[in-house]
């Protein structure tokens, strides 16, 4: 009888002819076209090809949709959720230098990184709506690679960086000072607050700041207050946009 040492030793050489077969290199150069293609038939909703990524036992984790296991229950779930909209398009984007490989041991890798989501609606331009971290397991079998396990988490709000504020002068700022009724959120009233303006809607107090002559931002998200119609000493309309789209617009009232 063999000795335990000996099994021990003839299973590692085993383990390790059959991590050789494909090369980091070679893997690393599979793995990451295959994320390329994946992610140009998920953009473009090419269902009939998405579910060729994915092993028949799939599974799907997401922090805030939960479990989906088994390729066709992930392909359904794609084709009737994502892709079932005519007026409503949504687009991924790796984080650039966010997407790293690791070579596991059987014949299989792990690409992991960040990733941005972005939406196109009827009517209006693509703009950001989320971000999310990713890791894919990969496996190598019947001469060629697939996902087996896919890890979608940590989804949050999209990345913003305000813009730099620049200087009014307080005869400027009240120019914008008074009362607008919203089509779509009430009425806000917007008054000067040390060198910026504070907008109050409802419950919601925002300070906003000048980006230009007649356009301010918010800091805490991509919002932009753009003032028209100079009427005397103060303006009479305010277009609200955000992430580059008009989110609502309003009428000075009168006092």
């Amino acid at each position: 009888m063999k000795s335990m040492l000996v099994l021990f030793l003839l299973a590692c050489a085993a383990t390790s002819s059959h991590a050789a077969d494909i090369s980091k290199a070679d893997a690393e150069a599979a793995v990451r076209a295959g994320d390329a293609a994946f992610w140009r038939a998920y953009n473009s909703c090419d269902t009939a090809s998405i579910g060729d990524f994915f092993s028949e036992d799939v599974e799907f984790y997401h922090d805030n949709g939960g479990l989906t296991k088994t390729r066709a229950s992930l392909v359904d779930s794609i084709k009737n959720n994502l892709c079932s909209k005519p007026d409503w398009h949504l687009r991924r984007e790796a984080v650039a230098g966010s997407v790293k490989f690791y070579p596991m041991a059987g014949n299989r890798a792990l690409l992991i990184g960040d990733h941005l989501f972005f939406i196109t609606e009827k009517g209006k331009h693509e703009y950001p709506s989320g971000q999310a971290k990713f890791d894919h397991l990969w496996e190598y079998t019947d001469g060629r690679w697939r996902m087996t396990r896919v890890y979608s988490y940590a989804h949050g709000a999209p990345p913003y960086t305000p813009p730099a504020a620049i200087a009014l002068a307080p005869a400027d700022l009240a120019k914008f000072v008074g009362r607008y009724a919203t089509k779509e959120h009430g009425d806000i009233d917007i008054r000067v607050e040390d060198t910026h303006l504070k907008m109050t809607a409802s419950s919601l107090v925002l300070a906003i700041y000048p980006l230009a002559p007649t356009q301010f931002f918010a800091k805490e998200r991509d919002l932009r207050f753009e003032f028209s119609e100079l009427k005397g000493a103060t303006f009479d309309r305010v277009v609200v946009r955000e992430t580059g789209n008009v989110a609502d617009e309003a009428r000075r009232k009168a006092d």
